[in-house]
């Protein structure tokens, strides 16, 4: 009421005539109609106890952006979430292929190391036969060449101790020919 001019003895002065129901309820709807527009009740004004539309759009808005970031928080807080649970599967995985990869490298490399002792082994006892082959005919060999030696020796040995005789002419009496010894 102090924004409208009148104070209560001027409402009291314009009403002191009337003692009936009119006068009071006259005075009673001037009191809610005075409270309304001077006491910003119906939103007009600019004390800031009511509400403009302006304000109300204003409001509106706000709670519609404030959703609307709430909204986008917990799409990327999901978003997170299942970057996060991605990644940590794809780690799994990674973990996983790694060790696979690791086993099949470590039997690969068992697999060349038998294969290698098997052609080592076969290449040995292939190396083995052709020696013992090849010291079978140096033994033979060998043995021959004794063989042909000892032989040689007793041939020449037999040709010292017995020397030719010179051949007997005919006539010869008792010289001695045609014998060995």
């Amino acid at each position: 009421m102090q924004n409208s001019g009148l104070t209560a003895s001027d409402v009291m002065a314009l009403t002191k005539g009337n003692d009936g129901f009119g006068g009071v309820g006259l005075i009673i709807l001037l009191f809610i109609f005075l409270i309304g527009i001077g006491g910003n009740g119906f939103g007009w004004g600019n004390n800031g106890t009511g509400l403009a539309l302006a304000d109300i759009q204003a409001s509106l808005y706000n709670q519609t952006q404030d959703a609307n970031s709430r909204q986008m928080q917990n799409s990327l807080a999901m978003v997170n979430d299942t970057v996060l649970n991605n990644k940590y599967d794809n780690a799994i995985l990674i973990k996983d292929l790694s060790n696979q990869v690791s086993n099949s490298i470590a039997a690969i490399g068992n697999q060349i190391n038998q294969q290698t002792a098997t052609i080592t082994s076969m290449f040995n006892e292939q190396t083995i036969d052709r020696l013992r082959d090849q010291v079978s005919v140096l033994r033979n060999e060998n043995s021959n060449l004794i063989q042909t030696a000892q032989i040689t020796e007793n041939i020449l040995g037999n040709l010292s101790t017995t020397a030719p005789k010179p051949p007997c002419y005919y006539g010869c009496g008792g010289c001695g020919c045609n014998s060995l010894y």
